[in-house]
C-alpha cells in the first residue's frame, strides 16, 4: 500500500501537469461467490505497558487476531505535495477489491484492482498503469480504460496483487522499532490502545525518520483499527501524512473476474516492436 502512495503521487504529478483526466471509477460488481464469517478463537489478553517488548507483543498479537479474520474493509487517507490520495478496498483471505484515486490541483487519476483467487484484474488511464504495473507507455495506452487480467505466470503479478488480502493488509500496519506503548485513548466511544514506532515499509526507509501510532482495541482478541503515520518535511519534500482505517471484520465480500477483460499477455504481444531482416 505504501508502495502505491508513492506511485500514485509520480501519477498525479503527471496527469496535473498534462491536465489530462482519468478513467471513470469501476463499478463493483456483484459476486457469485460469498466468503462466509468464520469463527475466531479468543486468544489471552496481552497488556501494554511503557515497555517496548510488552508494546511489541500487542502490535503482534492484534495483527495476528486481525490476520486470523476472514475479511475486513480499510480506508487510507495520505496528504502530501499537494496529493490527496484515497485508497477503499474490501479484502478477504484470497481474494479482494481496491479502488485508487489521486486528486491534484482539481485533477483526479484513478485505478482499480482485483484478486480473485490467482487471478488479479486492471484499470485505469494511461499513466496510472505505467507506473503501477510498470509497463511501457505504449503497453498501457493500449491498456487504457479496459479490464486487463494478470497471471501468476507475468512478471508484475505480484505488485499488482498487492495489499488484496487481509494478511497483506496487516503486513502494512506493521511498527519498526523502537516500539513503545503510549497510552489507553477513546476513538469512536471505544477504548483503544495507542502504541507507537517508527514508519518503515516500500517507499519509506530509515532515512526519512516517520513515526506512526497504531490503535488496537483492548480484550482477549485486539484488533487493529487504525494507523496513524507521518513523514516530517525535508529541505526537499514536504510533510507526508497517511490515516489508515480498518473497520467490518467478517464482512461478506463479494469478488467476481469483470464480465469481460484483456489478458496482459495478448497486450504486451500486440504493443512489442519485431525487427524485420532485411530482404535482398
Amino acid at each position: 500500500m505504501r508502495k502505491l502512495l508513492v506511485a500514485f503521487g509520480v501519477v498525479a504529478v503527471g496527469v496535473g501537469a498534462s491536465a489530462c483526466s482519468s478513467t471513470p471509477s469501476a463499478t463493483s460488481t456483484t459476486s457469485s461467490v460469498t466468503h462466509p464469517r468464520a469463527s475466531t478463537t479468543s486468544l489471552p489478553a496481552v497488556p501494554v505497558t511503557g515497555s517496548s517488548n510488552t508494546a511489541t507483543q500487542a502490535m503482534k498479537a492484534a495483527l495476528r487476531h486481525g490476520g486470523s479474520r476472514p475479511s475486513l474493509h480499510y480506508v487510507s487517507t495520505s496528504i502530501g505535495n499537494g496529493l490527496t490520495t484515497t485508497i477503499v478496498g474490501d479484502v478477504y483471505q484470497t481474494s479482494g477489491t481496491q479502488t485508487i484515486v489521486v486528486s491534484y490541483q482539481g485533477v483526479k487519476a484513478t485505478m482499480d484492482i482485483e484478486l480473485v483467487g490467482h487471478a488479479a484484474y486492471f484499470r485505469g488511464d494511461a499513466a496510472a498503469i505505467e507506473v503501477l504495473i510498470n509497463l511501457t507507455a505504449r503497453q498501457s495506452s493500449a491498456a487504457a480504460g479496459q479490464w486487463v487480467s494478470v497471471v501468476p505466470a507475468d512478471s508484475v503479478y505480484e505488485s499488482t496483487a498487492a495489499a488484496l488480502t487481509v494478511g497483506s493488509v496487516m503486513s502494512e500496519l506493521a511498527l519498526s522499532p523502537p516500539i513503545s506503548g503510549e497510552r489507553t485513548a477513546i476513538d469512536g466511544g471505544r477504548s483503544v490502545v495507542e502504541i507507537s514506532g517508527a514508519w518503515v515499509g516500500e517507499g519509506i526507509t530509515a532515512k526519512d525518520h516517520a513515526t506512526a501510532e497504531l490503535e488496537v482495541t483492548k480484550g482477549a482478541a485486539s484488533l487493529p483499527v487504525a494507523f496513524n503515520g507521518v513523514m516530517p518535511a525535508t529541505a526537499s519534500a514536504s510533510r507526508f501524512a497517511e490515516k489508515l482505517l480498518v473497520s467490518k471484520w467478517g464482512e461478506a465480500v463479494h469478488v467476481v473476474p469483470p464480465a469481460s477483460s484483456v489478458p496482459l499477455a495478448t497486450i504486451l504481444k500486440s504493443t512489442t516492436t519485431t525487427t524485420q531482416p532485411v530482404v535482398v
